[in-house]
């Protein structure tokens, strides 16, 4: 159903939801170290939290919990039925849960029992995991995909060692792996080549080290191996989503003369996506920290005219941002280019072509080359705008960006989609924040 959007104006004092990147890795992690009481035979308890639904979560973050759900449901369970992990269009989910699953059955005596049956929606099935799949195999444990049912299958006793998985593609399979040792005695990780998006890599170690006693690390060669200790009730705060802080940050800097203060975020994150400020501070923008909330100090005046003739950036370890980055470039930017963006062809939808479509449809020029993005700025607005989200929660956060942009309203074909990442987005924009 076509939805139209319209941003007049912007007044957010808005608390940033948790981050996604940290959820997810929390809810596995600590589920790993109260596993340890399962399989000394203890009776089940003391996963309430990590199996219910939380009012902040994502569409994504309900894939994780169910995952874990299934396999907390299969403890006790001496059948050989599957363990079925619905894990809808949720990559990290997928990414992560492939390995932490196979370690959890192997961990809980149940691998030669049953097997995993991942059930991907959308494009997942279709993003990569040759090397995850590779590396797997080499422990004992089978991963089979299955287009044409779009099921992902996945079977064996893993083996401990050194879980040799190169970096160049996604350090998700690095991350999942090496929660995955948590519970597999004698395993570790180590890291071919460059490591994509190493950020993120980071983050799951830190939050590892809150569950686990360990050797230092050396950093991205053979990682030391982490022995997961007994769970520990936290309430520690959970930090904001930069990636959903970026699309605020530039929402505001974007709509003329808006006020905008975001609580939640950590400004000494591992999450790579705060970078957008650097970029907006280049584009004329700025932002400042106040008392823990981050404040719009100098946005859009209403003044058109470009700030920076030309602006080069390397996105390996930022792709999710890039189309908002590119929105901003545009409105902002005689010429631009945006390095390392082969990635993006394999998110929930093709988000190079996407984002490319969305620039040419607010009258930006855009284009691939040489795995860059390529933007020329302009103005050349025309009175009506509509931008295909491809069921893609950013393309639909994109069309809000070139809403503020233009001044103009914006179609688009699918709002739901954004419950992917950021439920309660529009609403929150058409009361004005």
């Amino acid at each position: 159903m076509k939805y139209e959007i319209k941003i007049p104006s912007l007044n957010l004092d808005f608390t940033v939801p948790p981050s996604k990147s940290v959820v997810h890795r929390e809810l596995i992690i600590e589920f790993l170290s109260r596993s340890l009481s399962l399989s000394k035979g203890h009776q089940k308890g003391s996963f309430d939290k990590l199996r219910n639904p939380d009012a902040t979560d994502n569409d994504d973050i309900r894939a994780t919990r169910a995952c874990l759900k299934a396999l907390y449901d299969a403890v006790g369970d001496d059948s050989s039925s599957d363990v079925i992990m619905p894990c809808n269009e949720s990559g990290s989910t997928l990414r992560f849960m492939i390995s932490v699953g196979a370690a959890f059955l192997t961990h809980m005596g149940l691998a030669e029992k049953k097997r995993l049956v991942f059930l991907p929606k959308g494009r997942l099935i279709e993003r990569p995991l040759d090397q995850l799949v590779r590396c797997l195999g080499e422990h004992g444990v089978t991963v089979s995909i299955d287009k044409q049912e779009q099921k992902i299958f996945v079977q064996g006793v893993l083996q401990g060692g050194v879980f040799k998985i190169e970096g160049n593609v996604s350090s998700q399979y690095a991350s999942g792996l090496q929660m995955a040792c948590l519970v597999i005695p004698g395993a570790s990780v180590e890291i071919v080549g460059p490591l994509e998006s190493k950020g993120y890599y980071e983050l799951t170690l830190d939050l590892i080290k809150k569950y686990a006693n360990s050797a230092e690390v050396d950093q991205y060669a053979e990682v030391d191996q982490y022995a997961v200790v007994e769970p520990v009730e936290t309430t520690t705060f959970v930090e904001g989503d930069w990636s959903s802080a970026a699309f605020l940050v530039t929402l505001g800097a974007l709509t003329p003369d808006a006020r905008v203060q975001l609580s939640g975020l950590n400004k000494d994150s591992f999450q790579k996506d705060k970078i957008i400020l650097e970029i907006l501070e280049i584009l004329g923008f700025e932002y400042k920290w106040d008392g823990g909330k981050l404040c719009l100090v100098k946005g859009r005046t209403g003044v058109e005219d470009f700030f920076v003739s030309e602006l080069n950036l390397d996105a390996a370890d930022y792709p999710d941002i890039v189309p908002y980055i590119a929105v901003a470039a545009a409105a902002r930017c005689k010429h631009t280019i945006i390095k390392n963006i082969e990635r993006l062809h394999f998110k929930e939808c093709d988000r190079v072509m996407a984002t490319i479509e969305a620039l040419k449809a607010a009258g930006a020029k855009a284009c691939e080359k040489d795995g860059s993005l390529i933007i020329e700025g302009g103005f050349d607005i025309p009175e009506n705008i509509f931008v295909p989200t491809f069921n893609d929660h950013r393309m639909a956060m994109t069309a809000c960006l070139i809403a503020a942009w233009t001044k103009k309203p914006v179609m688009i074909d699918n709002k739901e989609c954004v419950n992917k990442s950021f439920p309660g987005l529009f609403e929150i924009i058409n009361r004005g924040g």
